[in-house]
């Protein structure tokens, strides 16, 4: 996996899959109210959340073998996780008004 460093183009020192993450969790949620206007108009109000629990999710990991050994957290099957260098987006909500003719 290439990857700039300090200006320096490097390939890391870990082999392939060994740069392990913990496992993504996220609960999203999306609520929605149909709003009859006349005969043909609706309205439909929407509210929508991501990572309701705020989960601290990886996206990436260190693909280096110092930052495993200073890291030092073992996976159930004997492999190790590396540093975390990339999260996914905190909890997030999201609010919107639809219009159906």
């Amino acid at each position: 996996m290439p990857l700039i460093t300090n200006g320096v183009f490097t390939s890391g020192s870990l082999g392939r899959n060994f740069g392990l993450t913990h496992r993504y969790m996220s609960l999203d949620l999306r609520v929605a109210k149909l709003v009859p206007l006349g005969e043909r108009l609706r309205l439909e109000l929407i509210a929508e959340g991501f990572n309701l629990f705020n989960r601290f999710n990886e996206a990436a990991a260190s693909p280096f073998i110092d930052d495993v050994r200073s890291f030092n957290l073992r996976a159930g099957n004997g492999r190790y996780y590396s540093r975390p260098t990339a999260a996914f987006d905190p909890r997030q909500f999201q609010f919107g008004l639809k219009l159906n003719f």
